[in-house]
């Protein structure tokens, strides 16, 4: 574990980059960004004791949005072996479970990316009644 300092509107990490971290929010306030959203809103804002980076992790896929400092933060950052040490060394019942709710966000997540790209396109969803 390693203790870092992130200045406001610092990239912590971009959509798409490796997951290598997990981190824990010691102070401050991060963003997140979903790829759908190009505004300068975040989807989702979490603050002290919370904890983003995870579902890469977790999952061994690529990160799933952007991560920006909204204020000056410390962080912990928790490399991928030392969290995989730590989700080894717990019941296995929690692990797996663990993983299944990963499994479920990813999968809302792409649903709620592709119902946005398909609104913005001016194309109607399929199974989404129409009022004419």
């Amino acid at each position: 574990m390693k203790k870092i300092v992130v200045k406001r509107n610092e990239t912590i990490f971009e959509s798409g980059a490796k997951a290598d971290s997990v981190y824990l929010i010691v102070s401050g306030e991060i963003g997140i960004f979903l790829p759908t959203n190009n505004s300068d809103k975040p989807d989702f804002i979490l603050g002290e004791n919370e904890i983003f980076g995870e579902m890469g992790v977790i999952d061994k896929s690529l990160r799933a949005g952007r991560a920006d400092a909204l204020s000056d933060a410390n962080l912990i950052k928790i490399s991928q072996h030392e969290f995989n040490d730590k989700l080894s060394k717990s019941d296995p019942f929690i692990t797996g479970l663990t993983r299944v709710l990963v499994t479920r966000i990813r999968g809302l997540l792409k649903k709620t990316t592709t119902k946005k790209n398909v609104t913005n396109s001016g194309i109607e969803p399929a199974n989404q009644e129409s009022d004419s």
